[in-house]
């Protein structure tokens, strides 16, 4: 088994909010899906940070703690402070629909999506960015 990317945990993501392939229909017809829809997303995402600092600064990428890889997006090294804000939030959005509470609803399929496609501009900006922005 290879190890999962960003684009492969996107592409998992997009089979269960269309409800194909191996994991979508198994996943709508369980009822679990909305959730583990935010993991999938929130792993792509987590997943395109630490491959910038793999590419930007290696020993940053060697850090365990992944908030303060987001931190550092802020950084001289970093992409940007928009786009660092932007993977702060949404990190922080897909946080809060990854985790079960009694007295919330589960993410619906549009904010799934909407998360998704923000994730997939996101990995796309730091994937462009190799030199920190002046």
């Amino acid at each position: 088994m290879t190890a999962p990317t960003p684009q492969r945990c996107l592409a998992a993501a997009d089979e269960m909010l269309r409800g194909s392939g191996r994991l979508g229909a198994a996943a709508v017809t369980a009822g679990w899906w909305p959730r583990a829809c935010a993991c999938l997303i929130r792993l792509a995402l987590e997943g395109g940070v630490d491959a910038y600092w793999r590419r930007v600064k290696p020993t940053v990428a060697a850090c365990r703690q992944g908030r303060a890889k987001q931190l550092m997006l802020r950084g001289r090294l970093g992409p940007g402070v928009q786009v660092a804000r932007r993977v702060a939030f949404t990190w922080a959005a897909l946080s809060a629909a990854a985790h079960h509470h009694c007295y919330e609803l589960a993410p619906t399929a549009a904010e799934l999506r909407r998360l998704h496609t923000d994730v997939g501009a996101l990995l796309t900006q730091l994937d462009r960015r190799t030199e920190p922005e002046r």
